[in-house]
């Protein structure tokens, strides 16, 4: 027969848990909110210029540019955006896989894999499996995604010029519904001419001073990096608490099942309890009489 105080103590430890687990999917959910905010209001701009170095890439002008230039062979970076913290369901295993998928797909062999890595948990995972990481940074310790996109763009930008790296993915959780964030990897560098053999020149811009468009475009460059990499964290940040939210959604209710199945469990104990008292006293006065 299964111990009364045994049940009983599983059930208060239980709710306890679903105490916790309540709160943090409410943490979680106010979190989101300002995440999505800070990441819906830095869309557009993210968007706009994705629409600049797609007309810039029109022009086969621009295909000496060294972010044109494709290596053949050599080390690939890899950017991965993870999170510093657990408790958020399957959303770091699926950027794990996703790189090993990616790996296989380009052909990439491990040993000229360059990791850049942010995210404590990234790190852990690629540290223990003696991969080379370059460069890694916690949330908790950089002082804001934006001074950290700064840094890391800057860092790409220099490995990539020096060719240390002649090729560079991101690999992060894409936010795409509260229910849904989707691992997704994306070749940033060197950038795709789509009109190779062709001077179109459909990029429509003018330059001036004449004489500076090689710093200009430099510049252009330099930011699109970082504000790839940027608005790459804010849609982590915002998919981390949506994930987190229904991780600890889906923990308080099975918490919820798990003591309704104890509390049928300690009612059918109890009740075998009583009946086995009764029976006892009934045994007894027989044996009086």
């Amino acid at each position: 027969m299964p111990n009364l105080k045994s049940i009983k103590r599983k059930i208060s430890s239980i709710k306890n848990t679903r105490q916790i687990t309540k709160a943090m999917k409410m943490v979680a959910g106010s979190k989101l909110k300002r995440n999505q905010s800070a990441m819906n209001e830095f869309k557009a701009y993210a968007s706009a210029y994705d629409d600049v170095i797609k007309n810039i890439s029109d022009n086969t002008v621009l295909y000496s540019h060294p972010f044109y230039v494709k290596t053949i062979g050599g080390n690939t970076g890899i950017i991965i955006i993870s999170t510093d913290r657990g408790l958020c369901g399957s959303f770091n295993i699926n950027l794990f896989k996703l790189f090993f998928d990616e790996l296989k797909t380009a052909g990439i062999d491990s040993s000229q894999a360059k990791l850049y890595i942010l995210g404590k948990k990234g790190f852990d995972f690629f540290k223990k499996r003696n991969y080379d990481v370059v460069f890694n940074r916690s949330f908790s310790e950089s002082g804001g995604p934006l001074n950290l996109s700064a840094l890391l763009s800057d860092i790409i930008l220099s490995d990539f010029r020096e060719g240390k790296i002649g090729t560079v993915y991101i690999i992060s959780n894409r936010y795409v519904s509260t229910l849904h964030q989707r691992a997704y990897a994306e070749k940033i560098l060197p950038f795709e001419s789509r009109t190779a053999g062709e001077n179109k020149n459909l990029g429509g811009y003018l330059v001036e001073p004449v004489g500076y468009e090689d710093e200009i475009l430099d510049k252009i460059f330099k930011d699109y990096i970082h504000t790839k990499i940027y608005y790459r964290i804010l849609e982590s940040f915002a998919g981390e608490q949506a994930s987190r939210m229904n991780a600890m959604d889906n923990a308080t209710r099975n918490a919820g099942k798990i003591i309704n199945k104890l509390t049928v469990s300690y009612n059918k104990a109890r009740q075998a309890a009583v009946t086995l008292e009764i029976l006892d006293i009934i045994n007894g006065m027989n044996a009086i009489k």
